[in-house]
């Protein structure tokens, strides 16, 4: 008998699509294995198997009269804690939204939904997406299905573990400073950070920034943009318009050509001190990309200068979300209270200290594209650590790997390899900005000759 919860995404949507499975079997599937795992993990704030399996019965009743809602048809997803869903509680990790139910959809998720998605709950986060850990003082702290003991980082961890423990098929996450990337790295799947615009952000509490965006996860590049060609697209609502045509999955069957292009591979960028065993793992892909018809140069872009205004950047992010949704600070944990104390007191000097860095980042990183296509490093720079780490008690330097947003470039994780302590590793691709279907088909390319 076939595995439902093993299937792709795709394949399921075809099997949906001929009516060879119902979309309450591949709910109930997905139940069976939520209820068995979710445990363990802890990938769900909340769960809602009444709203979902009358979803279930009406796509069901659709398909038995010849219609299909769209390509999600059936599919179960899972929406980051930190989107609003009508009806379904959305906490944002926070005691003080413990029993909020918003009456409208983020407009991604009214995409999803009339595409055909059958939503089954939201998945944890840290509280307002502030932590390295995916732990609140709310739903308490997700596990790697991988390995329990370990972490999944943050903040989009429910979304990565539901995905790795076959829970769901697909998951929307958000990322400010590689929150769908890590995460996906260190369980096994594919997380994606589009150009912001690409995903409308809506609603969104700072409308004119695109440090944080809403990107999709998968367990396959294929799935993903299965996932995103239903997000994505252009709203009046959203200052950060994109205009950009998508590669349709057919195209993502077809390698680059030949001596289509250069990339350049670090397995330290930014000075990082980077997992001997990680560097191990990613090493491959230079082969793999030469392979494949691409010039491969030990080179990096130069992101370090804006590790010194990290501070700034969450603590900006932190305190537009407080002054948006006034939480209770006397409820609120360690990790968004030193977020927004990060943008408490700064100067008019400081601010503009990093607005010139930012713009001398941008120059440098325009010129290093007009060189190479694509830039490949290492999604982390070490191992998943401890599930039981404070975020006090977690260092920096892991994540510094993941500091795109500034500059608003696209960037994928994808699996690649494993490192010394058996858990995956992922290789990070960063492109300009705007070159987000150039990127997922190379990254397909990546993805089909690392598994052949």
């Amino acid at each position: 008998m076939t595995d439902i919860t093993a299937l792709t995404a795709e394949d399921m949507a075809a099997r949906l699509r001929s009516r060879s499975l119902s979309a309450r079997e591949v709910l109930a599937a997905h139940k069976v294995q939520t209820e068995a795992r979710n445990s363990t993990v802890n990938a769900f704030v909340t769960l809602d198997w009444d709203a979902a399996e009358a979803r279930a019965a009406e796509l069901d009743a659709m398909a038995a009269s010849g219609a299909f809602a769209g390509p999600l048809h059936g599919l179960p997803v899972a929406i980051k804690d930190c989107f609003e869903t009508k009806g379904l509680r959305t906490t944002w990790g926070s005691r003080s939204f413990e029993t909020h139910v918003p009456g409208y959809d983020a407009l991604h998720v009214a995409r999803l939904r009339a595409a055909g998605a059958v939503i089954t709950g939201k998945s944890n986060t840290p509280e307002f997406t502030f932590s390295g850990q995916t732990s609140n003082l709310l739903a308490g702290t997700t596990r790697n299905p991988l390995d329990p003991e370990k972490t999944v980082a943050g903040s989009s961890g429910g979304a990565a573990a539901a995905l790795a423990a076959k829970m769901v098929a697909l998951a929307d996450g958000s990322d400010l400073g590689g929150s769908t990337r890590t995460p996906a790295a260190w369980c096994g799947v594919v997380g994606y950070r589009p150009t912001p615009g690409l995903i409308p952000y809506d609603p969104n509490p700072a409308p004119f920034d695109g440090l944080s965006v809403p990107g999709p996860m998968a367990r396959s590049v294929r799935d993903l943009v299965l996932m995103l060609e239903t997000m994505q697209g252009n709203t009046p609502r959203q200052p950060l318009g994109f205009w950009q045509d998508l590669p349709r999955l057919a195209g993502l069957e077809e390698a680059p050509p030949r001596s289509a292009g250069r990339v350049a591979l670090s397995l330290s960028p930014f000075g990082a001190c980077v997992d001997a065993s990680v560097q191990a793992a990613i090493a491959p892909a230079e082969a793999l990309c030469r392979g494949l018809g691409w010039q491969v140069a030990a080179d990096a872009p130069g992101l370090a200068p804006l590790l010194a205004h990290g501070g700034i950047i969450r603590g900006q992010c932190a305190l537009q979300i407080q002054t948006q949704l006034q939480p209770d600070m006397a409820l609120a944990g360690e990790s968004f209270r030193t977020a927004c104390a990060q943008a408490e007191g700064r100067s008019l000097a400081e601010l503009i200290a990093y607005q010139k860095t930012r713009a001398a980042v941008w120059a440098d990183v325009t010129s290093f594209f007009e060189r190479y296509d694509f830039a490949l490093w290492p999604t982390a720079t070490g191992m998943p650590f401890s599930a039981r780490l404070r975020d006090g008690e977690l260092t920096e330097d892991w994540r510094t790997v993941t500091l795109t947003p500034p500059l608003e470039l696209p960037s994928i994780s994808i699996p690649f390899g494993t490192s010394s302590d058996g858990m995956p590793a992922g290789l990070h691709i960063t492109g300009p900005k705007g070159s987000d279907a150039r990127l997922l088909q190379f990254a397909r390319s990546i993805e089909r000759a690392g598994r052949t």
